[in-house]
């Protein structure tokens, strides 16, 4: 009579059989194990090195939850209880969680990933520091023109043809922000005077 069967030794699927149960397994490397009949319909999926503990009575493999749930097998690393069930970590999720490294030119600040600030980036070889002082530079001049801009705002200077006091207090700050390209580390180093 043809049975499927496997065998067992300290609790680990040694192999999967078919044929006479009682076979002599003298002389093979399935000498001494325990035999165990398994349904014919289940035999197939179940995986040698496999402890049998991973199985249910009727022989199907537990799922992986279960198996954390009963302390079997340790949380797999990079994932996480999702109600009753294993969720594997997002990209994002394994990078706060300190299992990847962030992508180059990105950190991780609490449960954020951020982008390094330029001079961290200079500090990582990531940019050089001509590199950085031109952004910097870029910076001060974009950020002189918007203000400037603000002050030749078409109702603001049709208010100030009309109002003596604002157009002195307009005429004051655009003098300050003028006097500004005269600083000595501009455009590089300023200092905004308001």
């Amino acid at each position: 009579m043809i049975s499927y069967f496997i065998t067992v030794l300290n609790g680990v699927i040694t192999g999967s059989h078919t044929g006479n149960i009682k076979v002599d397994f003298f002389g093979t490397p399935y000498y001494n194990h325990e035999r165990i009949e398994v349904p014919k319909d289940v035999y197939a999926s179940i995986k040698e090195f496999d402890k049998v503990e991973y199985y249910d009575k009727k022989w199907k493999r537990k799922p992986d939850s279960q198996l954390v749930k009963e302390k079997i097998i340790p949380m797999p690393e990079g994932y996480r209880w999702e109600g009753d069930d294993l969720r594997r970590l997002s990209t994002e999720e394994r990078i706060i969680a300190g299992l990847d490294s962030p992508p180059r030119g990105y950190k991780v600040e609490g449960c954020n990933i951020v982008e390094l600030t330029p001079q961290e980036k200079v500090t990582a070889g990531i940019i050089t520091q001509d590199a950085y002082n031109s952004q910097i530079e870029q910076k001060n001049i974009e950020e002189l023109k918007r203000r400037l801009a603000e002050l030749m705002d078409p109702i603001l200077l049709a208010k100030a043809e009309r109002d003596e006091e604002l157009k002195k207090e307009r005429d004051a700050k655009v003098d300050i922000l003028l006097s500004i390209e005269q600083q000595p580390g501009w455009p590089l180093d300023v200092v905004w005077l308001d």
